[in-house]
């Protein structure tokens, strides 16, 4: 038992570490490094927000408050894709990290999710004070379901993430496929411009089978139980969640060594142009 902890202790050490490397990282690029991350989702909050009070005033302000809606639905999207993405684009080994025995690729995703996963809660945090301290009330009515669902929308990202880094290796196309998917597709139809209830019945379903569409209108209701999502499902989101999560450590556990050897193949071919 105390073995099993320790080794607990060191795996959240050696995350810690990937994160704060990471961090780091950011930080040397300047004032862009970290704060650059903020830039495309406060961007598109601001100008969809311009956008809903000039051409319907109020916006969505009948059950949350406007910009509180629009960073429910852009800051959860955005911290999902970015874990995706940075499981995805794969895994980079850095020095200052070799004094544990063997870094594996999986520690340095997980790192990278953790910090992705800070820095989006953090941004999350600030609209939801800022919009208390306009209101004068907190914003959030279920603090835990709230933590809960974010909770899985970083999972989610990485267990997609994890799942398509493996495939991708075997099939280089379907790296870029779902990278264009995620980008692009699943923006439009997550409900972050729109509401569930607007979609007519006869094509809601349609809608539904994103599960970023049932995450995104769940965390709206932990900001006021009161805000209708008809036929979103927590069951539903969270078994996308768990069905990742566990389809890309199977694939991984039999593929790890697939990840090193395409490592050790890049730093050859580092030393050859070198040369």
């Amino acid at each position: 038992m105390g073995r099993a902890i320790s080794q607990i202790l060191l795996q959240g050490r050696i995350i810690s570490a990937v994160a704060r490397r990471e961090i780091q990282l950011k930080a040397a690029k300047g004032l862009f490094g970290v704060a650059g991350v903020f830039f495309e989702p406060l961007a598109l909050i601001g100008t969809f927000l311009l956008l809903r009070v000039l051409i319907r005033g109020a916006g969505e302000g009948d059950y949350i408050n406007p910009v509180l809606w629009l960073a429910s639905g852009f800051v959860p999207f955005f911290m999902f894709t970015e874990v995706a993405i940075k499981a995805l684009g794969g895994v980079e080994k850095g020095g200052d990290l070799y004094f544990y025995r063997r870094l594996r690729p999986l520690d340095s995703l997980m790192g990278n999710a953790l910090l992705s996963s800070q820095i989006f809660a953090t941004l999350m945090l600030l609209f939801i004070l800022g919009v208390s301290a306009w209101e004068w009330q907190l914003a959030v009515a279920v603090p835990g379901f709230a933590i809960f669902i974010y909770l899985g929308f970083s999972l989610l990202g990485f267990g997609v993430g994890l799942s398509t880094l493996i495939l991708g290796h075997r099939l280089p196309i379907l790296a870029w496929i779902v990278k264009t998917f995620l980008r692009r597709f699943l923006l439009w139809t997550s409900c972050i411009f729109f509401p569930i209830r607007v979609i007519p019945d006869e094509f809601r379903h349609w809608i539904l089978w994103n599960p970023l569409a049932h995450g995104v209108e769940l965390f709206r209701q932990s900001l006021n139980p009161y805000y209708p999502a008809p036929d979103v499902s927590a069951l539903y989101f969270w078994s996308w969640v768990v069905g990742s999560i566990g389809f890309g450590l199977l694939i991984y556990g039999n593929n790890e060594e697939l990840l090193y050897l395409s490592e050790q193949l890049s730093d050859a071919d580092k030393v050859i142009d070198a040369d």
